[in-house]
């Protein structure tokens, strides 16, 4: 297998596939917008809303729409990033502390070992996602972590341009994350529902794995039967 490998970029979602750190988040943005921004429109949804129906956008653009609907107010791109900045700040401790998943460092180290090129794709700021791998055992084993200001789009054409002819080989828990990788040919994409909320949307033939371990690699073996 480790042959055929050579030919893949691994692409990762930290949150709920590396680590639980959605609700971190999601608990967060109402009682910091009231903080950071002021009372909220009386008639709105809440801030935590947006965060769910924007999931997978860097969180920029999330307070850009938050402002909007929420305050009707016109906020922009660079204010949002500067509110992100401040929001990881206010999230920081509980979203660093998050561990990783029983078997993640495994699987990923065995993945790093078959010498692919590894990425985190995140909304967060990549410093912070960086901060809390490195503090749950995860040091050194992606190549590099790419999140906000870019959104996923972007940021999968840029690791792209950088690896020619490779192809995807994908980690994810959301519908968003498999329309972005499966967008280019032949990416394998393994979709995760570890904290099993029974909400993932993902079409019929794709497998919703639960856990690491054995299934994940005779997953892998599967797909790539298919496409080699």
């Amino acid at each position: 297998m480790q042959k055929k490998m050579k030919k893949f970029i691994v692409l990762a979602d930290n949150d709920g596939t590396i680590r639980d750190t959605n609700n971190v988040k999601d608990k967060c943005p109402n009682d910091f917008c009231t903080r950071e921004i002021g009372p909220m429109l009386q008639s709105c949804i809440l801030p935590t809303e947006i965060h769910r129906q924007l999931h997978g956008k860097p969180m920029s653009e999330i307070f850009v729409e938050i402002a909007k609907k929420c305050y009707e107010k016109t906020i922009s791109l660079e204010e949002g990033q500067e509110l992100t900045k401040r929001l990881n700040l206010y999230i920081r401790p509980e979203y660093i502390s998050r561990p990783v998943y029983n078997g993640a460092i495994e699987f990923y180290s065995a993945l790093k070992n078959m010498g692919l090129p590894m990425y985190i794709l995140t909304g967060m700021e990549p410093d912070l996602v960086e901060e809390g791998l490195n503090a749950n055992g995860m040091k050194g084993i992606f190549d590099g972590i790419l999140g906000d200001p870019k959104n996923k789009r972007e940021n999968i054409a840029e690791i792209l341009a950088s690896h020619k002819g490779c192809r995807i080989l994908a980690m994810g828990d959301s519908y968003e994350g498999y329309a972005e990788t499966t967008a280019y040919p032949e990416t394998i994409f393994l979709a995760f529902d570890f904290e099993q909320r029974k909400k993932r949307v993902f079409p019929e033939d794709v497998n919703i794995l639960t856990q690491y371990g054995e299934g994940v690699w005779k997953e892998i073996e599967a797909q790539l039967k298919k496409r080699l």
